[in-house]
C-alpha cells in the first residue's frame, strides 16, 4: 500500500500539505488553471453605423441605396453617349472618302478623337465616386488605372495632333486648331504634374503633395475641357455638317453633355481640396 501512494502523482491538496518552502510553485500552478480556463475575447471595433449580424457588412438605408443607383444609371447613360460619339467619329473618318483611302486629316480624327473622347474622358470618370466600372476599386487602384488611361490618352493625342498638322502644312488658322493645339499643351503638363505629384511622398523634401495634387486637377480639368470643346468646334465646321446632317447637332449636344457631367466631379474635389488646405 505505501508503494503504490508513492507512485500516484501529487495532487494540489498534497501540495498544500508540504512545508512553506514549495508555497511558490503551488501559487503557480493555481494561477495556472485559473488563467487557463478564462475565455479569450477579441476586441472588436467597428464604425459607428448600421451592420448585418449575419455578414457584418454595412448596411445602408433604401434612400442612400436608391440614390446611388440613379447615379450610377446616369454615369452607364454617359459612357454610352461616349461611345455613340467614338463610333460615329471613326465611322465618318474611315467612309467619308469615295474610294476608301484614309488621309492623315481621316487619321487625326481616329487619334485625337479618341485620345479625347475616350481615354481621357474614362480616366477623369475612373476617380468618379458613381463610376458604374470602377467605384469597388481601391483608392490605388483607380490612381493606376488612371494613370494609365492618361497616358494612353495622351499619346493617341500626340499622334492626332501632328497628323492634323501635318495635313495642315502646320498651319494653324482655325479656331478647332488653335484650341487643339492648347488642349495638346495643356494635356501633355498635367500628365507630368499627375507624375509628380504620384511620387511627391517620395520627395517631399523639394515639393509639396497638397498643391501638386490641386495643380494636377486644375490642369486636367482644363485641357479635357478645352479637348471636348475642340471635338466640338470640329464637329461644326462644313465639311463635317455637310456629310452628316443632323447627327452633327446631336453629336455636339452629347459632347456637350459629357463635358459638365465629367467636369462637376473635378471642381467640387478641388473646392473641397482647397478648403483642406485652407
Amino acid at each position: 500500500m505505501r508503494s503504490r501512494e508513492m507512485e500516484r502523482p501529487p495532487t494540489i491538496t498534497d501540495l498544500r500539505d508540504r512545508p512553506s518552502t514549495s508555497h511558490q510553485s503551488v501559487e503557480k500552478i493555481e494561477v495556472f488553471e485559473v488563467r487557463e480556463h478564462v475565455p479569450y475575447q477579441a476586441e472588436v471595433t467597428r464604425a459607428p453605423g448600421t451592420y448585418d449580424e449575419e455578414s457584418g457588412a454595412e448596411m445602408y438605408s433604401s434612400w442612400d441605396s436608391a440614390w446611388t443607383a440613379i447615379c450610377q444609371l446616369f454615369n452607364l447613360i454617359h459612357h454610352m453617349q461616349i461611345a455613340i460619339v467614338v463610333y460615329c467619329m471613326w465611322h465618318f473618318a474611315l467612309t467619308s472618302k469615295p474610294d476608301g483611302s484614309i488621309t492623315n486629316m481621316e487619321l487625326h480624327i481616329v487619334f485625337a478623337g479618341t485620345g479625347y473622347q475616350l481615354f481621357l474622358t474614362e480616366a477623369v470618370l475612373t476617380l468618379h465616386r458613381h463610376n458604374s466600372w470602377s467605384f469597388q476599386l481601391s483608392d490605388d487602384s483607380k490612381r493606376i488605372v488612371h494613370g494609365c488611361l492618361q497616358l494612353i490618352g495622351g499619346l493617341f493625342v500626340i499622334a492626332g495632333t501632328f497628323l492634323g498638322l501635318t495635313e495642315a502644312n502646320m498651319a494653324v488658322g482655325s479656331a478647332h486648331g488653335i484650341c487643339g493645339v492648347i488642349a495638346l499643351a495643356f494635356s501633355m503638363v498635367s500628365f507630368i504634374s499627375g507624375l509628380v505629384a504620384l511620387f511627391s511622398s517620395k520627395i517631399r523634401m523639394f515639393i509639396r503633395a497638397g498643391p501638386m495634387k490641386l495643380l494636377h486637377m486644375a490642369l486636367g480639368i482644363f485641357a479635357l475641357s478645352l479637348g471636348l470643346v475642340t471635338i466640338v468646334l470640329g464637329f461644326n465646321m462644313d465639311f463635317f455638317v455637310s456629310s452628316q446632317g443632323e447627327v452633327a447637332t446631336v453629336l455636339i449636344v452629347f459632347v456637350s453633355m459629357i463635358l459638365l457631367y465629367v467636369i462637376l466631379q473635378p471642381i467640387f474635389d478641388c473646392i473641397t481640396y482647397i478648403r483642406k488646405m485652407l
